[in-house]
């Protein structure tokens, strides 16, 4: 992998040294980042802290904060060896209570009283919910508002049909979340 990084560019005949890596946003940072990151999932689950990556992000979710320290040491030692370090801005270290947006969706575990009280259930206190955020739903409230603004002069049936492509496309992206159904009614549809 190391020679992916120092192989340099060639372009239009002519080759370019590279002096920092792959430039962050071209296509291939995320296929480098989970070639050089694969098997680091396994060493982080040890820590009881789970890790998703997606592209050239990696979120790193835990209970504690020792947990995501621990987290963070592993892949700082992880890094290391290949001459890497964390990038502060790709890679969050999120206590999984407050959660974080990612990609629409807000991703984080609610406390829920019935596991709570159900001594079955003694090392999980909480569910996890994968919903809409607030800002999609903020982004989604708009555009519709903008639809409606824009096409005041306008048919009944063009109106319908603009808002339909909207509400389907936002609808067919959310719809595998568990919070779709609240969002869903609350936003009136």
């Amino acid at each position: 992998m190391d020679e992916w990084l120092k192989a340099g560019v060639i372009e239009n005949g002519k080759r370019t040294e590279l002096e920092q890596g792959v430039p962050q946003g071209s296509v291939i940072s995320p296929i480098i980042f989970n070639c050089v990151m694969n098997g680091i999932e396994t060493e982080i689950l040890t820590t009881g802290a789970f890790p998703i990556r997606y592209a050239d992000d990696i979120f790193v979710f835990g209970k504690t904060k020792q947990e995501l320290e621990k987290a963070k040491e592993i892949i700082e030692n992880f890094l290391k060896p290949r001459g890497l370090e964390i990038n502060e801005e790709k890679t969050k270290f999120v206590p999984i209570e407050i959660g974080v947006d990612v990609l629409g969706f807000n991703i984080r575990e609610y406390s829920d009283v019935t596991r709570t009280k159900n001594p079955s259930m003694k090392t999980k206190k909480g569910i996890l919910l994968v919903k809409p955020s607030k800002r999609s739903i903020e982004n989604f409230r708009s555009k519709i508002s903008e639809v409606l603004e824009k096409r005041k002069k306008s048919t009944a049936y063009t109106v319908i049909m603009e808002l339909n492509l909207i509400i389907r496309g936002w609808s067919n992206y959310f719809k595998s979340s568990s919070g779709w159904t609240k969002a869903k009614n609350k936003l009136g549809f």
